[in-house]
């Protein structure tokens, strides 16, 4: 009978224990758990001055944080700077370093890790893809071309505490610059003792964002609330694992497994995620287009690149490739989401027959008067893409349309991301479906993509002239004046056929619905945590 007692309560303390241990370990793993970001495609870097792509700014603008930051409004607001004085007559910004800002190893941000950050970005031997970015600072320019000395950069620490930055003339968009990855700090001595690996090895970095990562490897990356960022007490997400998936039907399955929390989605399963109130969509400017390279023999010729943009229904390849997702027909480079003198830009000057997609006969006529223009009877070009099931499928319905509407023979290659923009840069391609980004709120985050230094393809296209124009925005503050000057610049890379525009990308988004207060930022689609939490 005793053993029988001793045995009934080893029985009941096991259960308890099993019941107490689940509840424990459960409530841990909900607690410890990190929110799921599916990033789609790899970064390129997580150096915040040398991102090529946004994927790497998503990222960045969760470790780093800059003098200012975007609030929940799209407001500028202070992030490393407390505030700021914006001198107009003067052409310059004085900004207050907050007290408590300080880096992830505890140490204090000053104004010369500004200083030396924005010297390193016009570096001209770091290369930095957008160092052009900072070229408003007064002698910027100049000193990346070896014109002027580092010491002339308008740009300086008064004190610790304050810093000011001077232009070269007035700048329209340079306060959205100030929220980039690009303008982040960067301790000096930290940089210089970890130069060769910094922002490679875990150990080669320091955060001043909101997180920091504790773990790094390929296709994963662990986030941590960092408790030096100054406003730590009001970060709610305690952690966010960022994945690689590029398999869209893959992503779905993770989903529904519960083992993604937010994450971009294809048209597979769109009608449930909205039916279960999980799918937020929104226009972020992103423009797919045609990119011709001009050094071809053939695509020189300004008739064949117009024949090949007005072949291509913009309306069918929603309709028939894109499922009609929300995605707008692109017959122009500038999104709607740019802001122009008065509200938008687009509101001022519509798009809608910059380009004859709906005349086939006339896309036909122009391209066989290319062809004798040429002198040959027919034609073959390579057509180069990415290899995700969207652009694939996007790449497959342009090549048919080509063949049906022109006659022309096409070759389809299609690689990953990485080699994708690799071939485009080595102009190891005849057309590419290429894709671009603005990183700031201004037509001119467009027209640097065109805009460059050297003379070649003088003689295919007005590049001296749109040059000109492009630098003559540049210096110009928000009037209507500019407003024009930018369609007439905006005309020229459509009228010359250098691209042809397909649509502007929506980006639909599933979000776990126990997550609330995310932002989107509708310039760069970056998601803000900041304000977010999970209930």
């Amino acid at each position: 009978m005793k053993k029988s007692w001793i045995l009934f309560f080893v029985i009941v303390i096991l259960i308890l224990g099993i019941v107490l241990g689940n509840i424990f370990f459960k409530g841990k793993s909900k607690k410890d758990e990190p929110v799921v970001f599916n990033l789609g495609i790899n970064y390129s870097t997580l150096d915040p001055h040398l991102f090529t792509e946004m994927i790497s700014v998503q990222v960045d603008s969760s470790i780093y944080e800059g003098l200012l930051r975007l609030d929940k409004n799209g407001n500028y607001t202070g992030g490393v700077a407390e505030s700021f004085i914006e001198d107009k007559k003067n052409n310059k910004m004085i900004f207050k370093i907050r007290k408590n800002a300080k880096w992830s190893d505890g140490s204090k941000i000053t104004a010369n890790d500004f200083v030396f950050a924005f010297k390193r970005v016009l570096n001209p031997e770091t290369a930095a893809r957008f160092s052009e970015m900072l070229f408003p600072v007064k002698n910027a320019e100049k000193y990346y071309n070896g014109k002027a000395s580092v010491n002339d950069l308008g740009i300086k620490a008064i004190n610790d505490s304050t810093l000011e930055i001077k232009f070269e003339h007035p700048v329209a968009y340079f306060k959205y610059i100030l929220t980039l990855p690009i303008t982040a700090p960067l301790k000096e001595d930290f940089y210089k003792s970890h130069k060769k690996t910094f922002a490679v090895n875990l150990d080669s970095f320091l955060f001043n964002g909101p997180y920091k990562i504790i773990k790094l490897s390929d296709g994963e990356i662990l986030l941590v609330k960092n408790e030096y960022y100054w406003n730590a007490k009001n970060i709610k997400i305690p952690k966010i694992k960022y994945i690689v998936s590029s398999d869209f039907h893959a992503v779905d399955n993770l989903i529904e497994n519960g083992e993604i929390d937010i994450s971009r989605v294809e048209n597979y399963n769109l009608e449930k995620y909205k039916k279960e109130k999980t799918l937020n969509s929104f226009l972020i400017g992103k423009l797919w287009y045609l990119d011709y390279n001009l050094n071809n023999k053939f695509l020189k010729n300004k008739k064949l690149r117009q024949a090949i943009s007005m072949a291509i229904d913009r309306d069918l390849n929603i309709k028939k490739i894109k499922n009609n997702d929300g995605s707008i027909p692109a017959k122009s480079v500038i999104s709607n989401q740019i802001s122009g003198n008065s509200e938008k830009y687009r509101k001022e000057y519509p798009d809608k027959d910059y380009i004859n997609d709906k005349n086939p006969e006339m896309a036909k006529k122009l391209y066989n008067e290319a062809l004798r223009e040429l002198g040959v009877k027919e034609l073959e070009l390579d057509l180069l893409a990415g290899n995700s099931d969207p652009e694939t499928l996007e790449i497959q319905h342009i090549q048919e349309e080509l063949r049906v509407k022109l006659g022309l023979k096409t070759k389809i290659t299609v690689v990953s991301l990485k080699e994708r923009l690799n071939m485009t840069r080595s102009e190891k391609y005849d057309i590419v479906l290429n894709t671009w980004s603005p990183k700031y709120d201004d037509a001119t985050t467009y027209f640097d993509r065109w805009k460059t230094k050297d003379d070649k393809n003088v003689s295919v296209w007005q590049k001296q002239k749109y040059d000109l124009l492009v630098d003559e925005i540049y210096k110009m503050p928000k009037s209507a004046e500019r407003d024009k000057k930018i369609n007439e610049a905006e005309k020229i890379l459509i009228n010359d056929a250098i691209i042809a525009p397909i649509y502007f990308a929506i980006e639909n988004t599933y979000t776990n619905p126990k997550i609330h207060g995310l932002i989107r930022r509708e310039i760069t689609g970056i998601t803000d945590f900041t304000y977010a939490y999970i209930k």
